[in-house]
C-alpha cells in the first residue's frame, strides 16, 4: 500500500472522529495526528505512520517473547506483532476494554506492528510551530519521543514510533 493511498484509508476510517472545529487557528505547515490515551496522558502519532485503528480482537500469546508483546494478531493474511505501549512507557498494565484499540504503525524498515493503546480520541493537525523538540540525550521511554506540544491547553506528546521499535521487529 503506497504512502498516498494509506493515508487516505487511515482518514476515511478516522472520519468519525475528527473533530478541529474548536482548534485555535495557526498559520503555517502542521502534522496530522491520530491523537490517544495511556493513563491520563495525551500521545500522538503522525498519520502518515498509521496503517489502520483496530479494535481489539483475538491476540495469541507467543511463548518466550518480550515482556511487552501481548501476542500476534492477523490482519487480512498478515501477521502483526501487538505490543502493550503501556509496558514501553513504564505505566501498569490494564485490562482491555471496549475503548482499547490497537493502532497499525508502518515503520521506515517496512514493517508492521500493532500498539495497543487505552483509547483512539481524535485526529489533530497540529502546527509545527507549537511542538518542542526532545533533547538529543533522551533516556528511557523518553528516546522514543519526537516532541511535546502545548496545543489548545492540551500538552501532546508525539511518538517517534521508528525509534519506538528499532531493533524490535
Amino acid at each position: 500500500m503506497d504512502s498516498e493511498s494509506n493515508m487516505q484509508s487511515t482518514n476515511n476510517l478516522l472520519d468519525g472522529v475528527i473533530t478541529d472545529e474548536d482548534d485555535e487557528k495557526y498559520v503555517g505547515p502542521s502534522i496530522r495526528c491520530v491523537m490517544f490515551n495511556l493513563d491520563s496522558e495525551v500521545y500522538g502519532i503522525n498519520v502518515k505512520k498509521i496503517r489502520e485503528v483496530l479494535r481489539v480482537g483475538t491476540i495469541r500469546k507467543v511463548e518466550g517473547s518480550a515482556p511487552s508483546v501481548l501476542g500476534v494478531i492477523n490482519v487480512r493474511g498478515v501477521i502483526v506483532t501487538v505490543v502493550d505501549t503501556r509496558i514501553t512507557y513504564g505505566l501498569p498494565t490494564k485490562p482491555v476494554d471496549d475503548l482499547s484499540r490497537i493502532i497499525i504503525v508502518e515503520l521506515d524498515t517496512d514493517n508492521i506492528v500493532g500498539m495497543m493503546v487505552d483509547c483512539v480520541m481524535e485526529v489533530k493537525d497540529i502546527p509545527e510551530s507549537q511542538f518542542e523538540p526532545m533533547s538529543a540525550t533522551k533516556e528511557g521511554a523518553s528516546r522514543y519521543l519526537q516532541g511535546i506540544a502545548h496545543y489548545n491547553g492540551d500538552v501532546i506528546v508525539l511518538i517517534d514510533v521508528d525509534s519506538m521499535f528499532s531493533g524490535q521487529t
